[in-house]
């Protein structure tokens, strides 16, 4: 597994579109970041040039950079099908070459995260008003509830990507597994108590309050993340086995 692994991560570092794709979130963040501060020091009345308010912002994107996973993960995992099938034919079990190819791209992913936090924090803090002496601490912490989920995400890419082939068709099949669940229970939740219990459980939940104080525990994200991950990894597995190349 570890030759493989290896090999996954010399293709996904060589891959450009893994680069621009950085580069594009950094410019819009910096962007952000910039207007906010013209703005702070061109109008005395303006509050919202302050350090806290971007990091709220920030974290009041995460439904839009969970549905862009379906991007990301595409652009980590490359020509999918072709390199399993020569994988395959080098006599390398498929739980391994699945299981393999799953971690690099969560690295990939989580290398990606972390620079662009990074990033995020560097701007904050140097171009931006601290108003609240703990928004970097309150930032950091909301985005640790939301680790889970993207991992959730990109497992759950990972599984739907072993059986189908077009992007189109993943990404609206991402989608709905996570939003329409979602909004049915947003619609329900109010007749039935079981509806708004599962919706204030689900994923789509926690990506779109990330941005406001957590009125759960810290640990229920990392639950329901670990449940959607553990499952769709356990499905993509079994259907990975099933697969023709």
């Amino acid at each position: 597994m570890l030759n493989l692994m290896k090999s996954e991560q010399y293709r996904f570092i060589r891959t450009k579109n893994y680069y621009f794709y950085g580069l594009l979130c950094a410019v819009l963040m910096a962007a952000a970041a910039v207007t906010l501060n013209v703005f702070h020091h061109s109008d005395p009345g303006f509050t919202y040039g302050n350090e806290r308010f971007f990091y709220r912002n920030v974290l009041a994107m995460m439904p839009v950079v969970f549905a862009l996973l379906t991007i990301f993960t595409g652009i980590l995992m490359g020509d999918h099908k072709y390199v399993l099938k020569n994988t395959v034919a080098y006599g390398f079990s498929r739980r391994s070459i699945y299981t393999a190819k799953l971690l690099v791209t969560l690295a990939g992913f989580l290398l990606f995260a972390l620079v662009l936090v990074g990033i995020s924090v560097l701007l904050g803090s140097k171009l931006l008003l601290r108003s609240y002496e703990y928004a970097l601490t309150e930032y950091c912490q909301m985005l640790l509830g939301m680790l889970p989920i993207m991992i959730a995400g990109v497992t759950t890419y990972f599984c739907i990507n072993a059986v189908m082939n077009k992007n189109a068709q993943i990404s609206t099949v991402f989608l709905l597994i996570y939003f329409l669940p979602y909004m049915i229970l947003g619609a329900l939740k109010g007749r039935y108590v079981w509806a708004a219990w599962l919706h204030s459980h689900s994923p789509a939940y926690y990506l779109f309050n990330a941005y406001d104080v957590a009125s759960y525990p810290a640990w229920e994200p990392w639950i329901t993340g670990m449940v959607y991950t553990v499952f769709f990894y356990v499905l993509g597995l079994y259907l990975f086995r099933k697969e023709e190349f």
